[in-house]
């Protein structure tokens, strides 16, 4: 009796371990868990609002049909005046009209580095650009 017991303890427990393992391994999953962080909720709210964004950046700039993110340069940074941090600037790149040479950044001001973005904190600090050998230059 003792030995089905360790062994159905033993099974749950490497059952737990499976799946938490999995959960922590997979942005995902790991976003709508206890085990999100900031980092995941911010992936995941830029992923849920990808269309609206791409409007907006059409928006803004028509001849940006389409745009590639490259979610793994997804950065939060502190703004400041050289003495106090004013603000966070979350920033996510990627490439647009499924050209390579070409390079786009959107921004999102934040109040706190792990607040959620919202599209009312929408912005480019720079605008799209495309690469003409070693030069960037502006796409017009």
């Amino acid at each position: 009796m003792k030995k089905k017991l360790a062994s159905m303890s033993t099974i749950a427990l490497l059952s737990v371990g499976v799946v938490a393992v999995l959960t922590l391994s997979n942005p995902e999953i790991r976003s709508q868990t206890i085990f999100a962080t900031a980092r995941d909720k911010q992936l995941a709210w830029l992923k849920e609002h990808e269309e609206e964004i791409i409007k907006w950046m059409h928006s803004v700039y028509p001849k940006v049909e389409s745009v590639q993110f490259d979610w793994d340069t997804l950065r939060v940074g502190p703004v400041g005046n050289g003495v106090a941090t004013v603000e966070y600037n979350l920033s996510v790149t990627g490439t647009f009209n499924n050209n390579p040479d070409t390079v786009i950044h959107i921004d999102f001001g934040l109040d706190k580095s792990d607040s959620i973005p919202s599209m009312q904190g929408i912005r480019m600090n720079q605008p799209p650009r495309i690469s003409r050998g070693k030069v960037l230059e502006i796409y017009e």
